[in-house]
């Protein structure tokens, strides 16, 4: 060998190394690489974003959601909060994640501020809004934003009435908030892009201060709110008017009121799940009857959703049951215990997509369990609809059981 030749090792030493998508993807023009970065799973757009500041800044730009969603490669994500039992009760967000046929809840960055019940939550392109809620008993104006690109949180302009157990929904990119307190400003909508609150017309149908809200759901660029007292109310933002819809024939029972590939969908305390055409939402002379009927194909679900402890129906209303009892007495048909959530047991339902998703939890000796399942729905005919059950499974685990958690809000969000 001579003394001019490199020796053996430092040849491959010297030997160029494959560019890093990073490099690769800097070096293309920006929409071509916008274009390529678009078509990449979140998990390796979150992975790229670590990389530096500019590709942290694309993987959050609007243009990027845009491109995704123009080439048709948006994906449902899911987010579940749920509130931890006492005596630290505390608040925390997941995103439901399926790899490999299992799913589990992933965390992700929570609100310490939050108020721990009462809040009404929306999803609105890439994020999730949380309006209002009772923090020591007492309504607040406060509203915040997830961004689920990122997994921040900050804060946002202040409603002008405190709320609590408000309605929400989205029409033409505002949030509509209905309800939740006794004052004349009886609704409120926010515009995101000039981060302002706005007073809506004052609704004119007697008792309106006294509606409970059971759910709500956009329907025709109409927002719906159901209540257990006083049936349906809806407001037109297009029309500037409030209206009043059917009841359901039911009261008091049903909640999680929700769009599920084109029917009204609900889930009642004992456990069964409901369906209707939503024309169903119109009134009707004379009675105002909103006719529902159960979805079949879910008996094997039936009593696991009853026997269900994760709906948490907030401080007002144990309140009041406590009073009640203290001043009458239960009749021995409400059963043995008298604690409110084993009085109206049942589980949580959302959607996904064209789907729906349950949520409910099974205690196994020591062990606390948080199930999930989806379900799609098939019309038959004679005007029956039924569930399929897609997948069914535990998303999280507590081990040792101390109490229910509470699942709080499931929310899907199109990123």
């Amino acid at each position: 060998m001579s003394n001019s030749e490199e020796p053996p090792h430092k040849k491959r030493n010297m030997e160029p190394s494959p560019p890093s998508s990073s490099s690769l993807l800097s070096s293309l023009p920006a929409d071509v690489a916008l274009n390529c970065l678009a078509r990449v799973s979140r998990e390796d757009r979150a992975a790229l974003s670590l990389t530096s500041k500019s590709y942290r800044s694309l993987v959050a730009s609007q243009e990027l959601y845009k491109t995704r969603s123009l080439i048709g490669r948006t994906e449902t994500h899911v987010y579940v909060c749920l509130r931890t039992p006492p005596p630290n009760p505390n608040l925390r967000w997941y995103i439901l994640r399926r790899r490999n046929g299992s799913s589990d809840l992933f965390p992700i960055p929570s609100l310490a501020s939050q108020p721990p019940e009462a809040s009404a939550v929306v999803a609105l392109d890439w994020g999730i809004y949380v309006i209002g809620g009772l923090i020591n008993g007492k309504p607040t104006p406060d509203a915040w934003l997830l961004d689920c690109r990122t997994h921040t949180w900050r804060s946002l302009p202040s409603m002008e009435v405190a709320r609590a157990n408000a309605a929400t929904g989205v029409v033409d990119g505002k949030i509509y908030v209905l309800g939740g307190c006794d004052d004349v400003k009886w609704g409120e909508v926010f515009d995101p892009k000039t981060q302002m609150w706005k007073t809506l017309p004052l609704i004119r149908k007697k008792g309106s201060a006294d509606v409970d809200v059971h759910g709500s759901l956009v329907r025709d660029q109409k927002v719906y709110l159901f209540s257990g007292k006083n049936g349906t109310f809806y407001y037109s933002p297009r029309e500037r008017k409030w209206g009043r819809g059917n009841r359901d024939q039911v009261r008091g029972n049903r909640r999680d009121w929700c769009m599920v590939d084109g029917l009204i969908c609900c889930i009642s305390s004992y456990g069964g799940v409901f369906w209707c055409e939503p024309d169903a939402l119109d009134w009707r002379e004379p009675e105002g009857i909103m006719c529902t009927k159960e979805v079949r194909g879910l008996g094997s679900l039936l009593m696991r959703l009853f026997y269900s402890r994760v709906v948490h129906f907030g401080e007002q209303l144990i309140h009041w049951w406590d009073q009640y009892k203290v001043n009458h007495v239960i009749p021995k048909k409400f059963g043995v215990s008298h604690e409110l959530e084993y009085l109206l047991p049942g589980a949580r339902m959302s959607t996904s997509g064209r789907n729906m998703l349950l949520f409910w939890d099974v205690v196994e000796g020591d062990r606390l369990e948080i199930w999930c399942a989806e379900i799609s729905l098939e019309r038959h005919q004679g005007g029956d609809v039924r569930g399929n059950i897609e997948w069914s499974s535990a998303v999280m685990t507590v081990d040792p059981f101390v109490d229910h958690y509470k699942v709080l809000h499931s929310v899907s969000v199109t990123l």
